[in-house]
């Protein structure tokens, strides 16, 4: 990435930086306090707590870590609402995942830095941010977001055939997938195994495959999930 021009801050930059490790967050705010710069850390322990955290502190920069652990998840998550709210946000990693790079900036993130980089350089990048400089040069940029957009046409075609599926069908794969049996399924569904059975004849008809574990190997090798819980069939999300 080409180093950012820093440029002269006339009032303190208002930094928050959300870290689910508060070692490196400490680490953080101390040297942008040293540089000049208003930060505070905050590493949930909900989205809403960090969220809540952004709307009181009103930052000018957020410095969002990508994997907030798991009672949080992905910072890529809280992008589009922190920059909603008037922040720059920068999105720091130690994951080469480019997908998942470009996934944050097109939900507004100003740019995407890897937590190799010295915290001075960091420093450097707030301020560039806090004066609406791109971080990722517009070309990469593009590349990226090409690259996103490609990967989910491949996805797309990949779990096509899935979609076909009822979400009654859906539930009793994610079942078979966690390598319960048929009648495993109709005990915790409440249904008839004969009712089980029927939807697996539809299931491999739709997927045509021949066996419930050729539907198994297919849906793990599309990296297709469910929309709805395994066996029960309600709705995820």
């Amino acid at each position: 990435m080409t180093e950012p021009t820093p440029l002269p801050v006339d009032a303190p930059v208002r930094v928050l930086v959300v870290d689910d490790h508060a070692l490196l967050a400490d680490a953080l705010c101390l040297e942008l306090l040293d540089a000049g710069f208003e930060a505070r850390a905050v590493g949930g322990p909900t989205a809403a707590a960090i969220l809540a955290a952004a709307s009181e502190h009103v930052p000018q920069v957020v410095l969002l870590d990508l994997d907030l652990g798991e009672a949080v998840g992905s910072g890529r998550d809280l992008v589009a609402e922190l920059a909603a709210g008037g922040a720059a946000v920068v999105v720091l990693t130690g994951s080469t995942d480019e997908l998942a790079h470009a996934a944050c900036l097109e939900a507004g993130a100003v740019g995407v830095i890897s937590k190799a980089e010295p915290l001075a350089h960091l420093c450097v990048c707030v301020a560039a941010a806090a004066e609406g400089q791109p971080l990722t040069p517009v070309t990469r940029r593009a590349e990226l977001l090409a690259r996103l957009q490609t990967a989910r046409a491949d996805e797309r075609r990949r779990t096509e055939r899935f979609r076909t599926l009822t979400p009654r069908e859906q539930a009793v794969l994610g079942g078979l997938m966690e390598g319960r049996s048929a009648a495993e399924i109709a005990a915790a569904a409440y249904v008839s195994l004969a009712t089980v059975r029927s939807q697996i004849r539809s299931i491999l008809t739709k997927l045509g495959v021949g066996s419930q574990l050729e539907a198994v190997s297919a849906a793990h090798r599309a990296g297709w999930c469910p929309e709805v819980e395994p066996v029960t069939g309600r709705r995820t999300g």
